[in-house]
């Protein structure tokens, strides 16, 4: 009789008070209390990980989900809107210098560019092109590439370079002509 009644009800724990699944296979989290999720280092992330996976990365200290082969941070908070788009003046051409930034969104949840083109960048009143868009960057034409210096790994006049992302040109801005970079479109 035990047997018959269990096969009937439709709520049953999982383990302890709280945690319940439904006959829907809904998980219901009776609690007022907390949950942990599981968490650890970037190095101990699941070997085979699915879509929808999600953890708190101790090596950054946020939540992260698996979404479509790779991890990426859980957006739990949307961007202010207060610097919302950015716009930055990085510096002046010299005739000589190509790598201009770090840039500075002013969100440090989210504080990186999604790409080039999420940038409109401007040498004096001369819309850049970003790059590269096509597959083959060989053929095709741009003035600048988004890339990250990390302790002082980009190359350029007047090296070393901050951490963070900077614009790279492919050739120098003329003297005197201002550069800057308008971004937080992504966001």
């Amino acid at each position: 009789m035990r047997l018959l009644k269990g096969q009937t009800t439709n709520s049953r724990n999982i383990k302890g008070n709280g945690v319940k699944y439904d006959i829907a296979d809904q998980v219901i989290m009776d609690s007022t209390n907390t949950m942990l999720v599981p968490k650890g280092t970037q190095a101990q992330r699941p070997s085979n990980p699915q879509s929808g996976h999600v953890r708190f990365n101790t090596d950054v200290s946020d939540f992260e989900v698996y979404k479509d082969g790779a991890w990426m941070g859980l957006r739990y908070s949307e961007p202010f809107s207060n610097p919302g788009i950015v716009v930055q003046y990085l510096d002046d051409g010299d005739f000589d210098e190509t790598v201009f930034g770090p840039l500075n969104s002013g969100d440090s949840n989210f504080p990186v560019p999604v790409s080039a083109q999420s940038v409109a960048v401007y040498v004096e009143n001369v819309f850049q092109i970003p790059g590269p868009l096509l597959s083959d960057s060989s053929t095709e034409i741009h003035n600048y590439t988004l890339e990250e210096s990390i302790s002082g790994s980009l190359a350029g006049p007047n090296a070393p370079y901050a951490d963070g992302w900077h614009l790279v040109f492919t050739s120098p801005p003329d003297f005197g002509r201002p550069v800057i970079a308008i971004h937080n479109f992504d966001k």
